[in-house]
């Protein structure tokens, strides 16, 4: 976990930045709710706060037996200690040292008295992560607590975490190594015979070693202009029984965790010799992605960022039609601010990881391309380093 590399001190100083802000928005304190479950989950708040992720997958509350099995929340008052509820016994690595840590089954019934016992049953408070609460939870806080003031807070760790200490970035280094290796691997496997799931099993064989796990794989395959040569799967995504031939593309964008902190990549590429038109449509997603990083630079926003690489794939010819308007989005303990869309007036500065990604389809044809990116005083670096054209 993350503590391998981060101080103890940063977590508690991430910890009095957070109550610093709550103050300053006359909140009483933070409720921070996280949910794990073994496959990552949105685990990012309470992690970056304490270096806790509980394993145990969501289940029901079964009353008079648990409940909130697979969540976590922090109790974060201005004035008083924190307290931790969690549902697994603590392996270590909790970095609380000014606060306390409650483990029982019963994780939601601790943290309504944890509320009590911080003096915030009546207060106006903060919460962070109420996405990843169920609507019985919900209730059953609003029926315990009845005078508690629940207010939106997400965007508070979200500034927090949109820009990354030295330590963070020398895990998203590591992570996006072990990713970059992990998608090499897939390249080298997408050959005349094989499945999706044969793809994906080469590059797990080299990112399970190295202690990561995946998060999705996002995976289509086919041969333009032949509807019936278009394969691909929702569930699990390399389940289709179609196997590659001659003359398809191939394509996959990849995520997931080393150490907590994410990878997140796309390549494609042609399976046996390659096509002119298979390259138009694998240049042209390259080169939207080269567009918008182009555009970083000091005093540049998100807006910019975005602008730039959805004008360039227009200018080449391909429509903006796809399900993703962004061109990317922050990278950290999960999907991090800002999103590269147009109109999005944040600023980008140095210390923000930024994943840059294009997906373009014409005529039956896919070309995807993503790199991750660190944002320096005067332009960027990139983090991952995977072959950028297998053609």
């Amino acid at each position: 976990m993350p503590s391998t590399v981060i101080a103890t001190e940063e977590f508690s100083a991430r910890r009095h930045r957070a109550i610093a802000a709550a103050r300053q928005r006359g909140l009483a304190g933070l409720l921070v709710a996280s949910r794990g479950g073994g496959t990552l989950d949105r685990y990012g708040d309470v992690l970056y706060l304490t270096n806790f992720y509980t394993p145990f997958p969501f289940i029901p509350d079964f009353e008079g037996n648990w409940s909130a099995r697979a969540h976590t929340f922090l109790v974060l008052p201005v004035d008083e200690a924190p307290e931790l509820l969690i549902d697994v016994p603590d392996d270590g690595r909790i970095r609380l040292a000014d606060g306390k840590v409650s483990y029982s089954d019963f994780v939601l019934d601790d943290t309504i008295a944890a509320l009590k016992r911080a003096g915030l049953a009546k207060a106006r408070i903060g919460l962070v992560g109420s996405d990843v609460l169920t609507y019985r939870m919900t209730e059953r806080l609003r029926s315990a607590l009845p005078d508690l003031v629940l207010e939106p807070a997400d965007d508070i760790l979200a500034g927090l975490r949109s820009v990354k200490s030295p330590g963070e970035v020398a895990l998203l280094r590591k992570a996006s190594e072990v990713g970059s290796r992990t998608i090499e691997a897939m390249l080298n496997a997408s050959v005349p015979g094989a499945s999706h799931g044969d793809v994906v099993a080469a590059g797990l064989a080299h990112l399970v070693p190295a202690g990561g796990v995946l998060y999705n794989s996002f995976m289509a395959s086919g041969k333009g202009g032949d509807p019936s040569r278009f394969a691909k799967s929702n569930f699990p995504t390399w389940g289709s029984p179609k196997r590659l031939a001659e003359g398809d593309w191939i394509r996959f964008g990849i995520s997931g965790a080393v150490d907590g902190y994410m990878f997140d990549l796309a390549r494609a590429k042609a399976v046996g010799p390659v096509t002119n038109r298979q390259v138009s449509l694998f240049e042209a997603a390259i080169s939207s992605i080269e567009a918008t990083l182009a555009a970083i630079r000091p005093g540049a926003t998100a807006g910019d960022l975005g602008a730039a690489g959805l004008d360039k794939q227009q200018s080449l010819g391909f429509r903006v039609d796809g399900v993703f308007s962004a061109m990317g989005h922050g990278l950290g303990l999960g999907w991090d601010d800002p999103w590269l869309a147009r109109g999005v007036t944040t600023e980008i500065v140095p210390g923000m990881v930024l994943c840059i990604e294009r997906t373009i389809q014409q005529d039956g044809y896919l070309g995807d391309f993503e790199e991750t990116v660190l944002v320096t005083p005067d332009g960027y670096e990139l983090l991952t380093d995977a072959v950028k054209r297998s053609w």
